[in-house]
């Protein structure tokens, strides 16, 4: 993974959804599919989870701003977070916590919180990002 950092400050670990692709599909027309593809989110969703996490997508959700996937084997075990802005990069997150409605990946000092919602990612305990989400399965 690649260490890329947003508005200045680093993200940890981190990959670009590119990265992504490349690892599971290193074929350049998965990329160019996802780009002209009017619907990005089901192509992404082919992608998302990193063959690590277990094979099994539990939850794909969308913000304004980012795709979400929950990820894992027999339970969620990964939080993905891909930014629709491919410059803005992504995460992978092993989960901390979960429950059927909200799921919190920790990264340092930044907590994520998918819930049925939406999106809060707060840094030192003040929210950085909230997004209304919208779950699609």
């Amino acid at each position: 993974m690649s260490l890329i950092s947003l508005k200045g400050k680093p993200l940890g670990q981190v990959t670009l959804l590119t990265a992504i692709l490349t690892l599971l599909s290193p074929s350049a027309s998965a990329w160019a599919s996802l780009k002209s593809s009017p619907e990005p989110t089901l192509i992404a969703q082919e992608y998302a989870c990193p063959p690590y996490s277990g094979g099994s997508q539990f939850v794909a959700a969308e913000t304004p701003n980012f795709y979400i996937y929950i990820c894992g084997g027999d339970l969620p075990n990964t939080y993905v977070g891909v930014a629709k802005n491919p410059q803005t990069g992504g995460i992978i997150l092993p989960l901390q916590s979960f429950n059927n409605d909200q799921f919190v990946a920790v990264n340092g000092n930044v907590r994520y919180t998918l819930t049925r919602n939406q999106l809060i990612v707060t840094r030192q305990g003040r929210v950085i990002v909230r997004e209304r989400a919208n779950w699609l399965f």
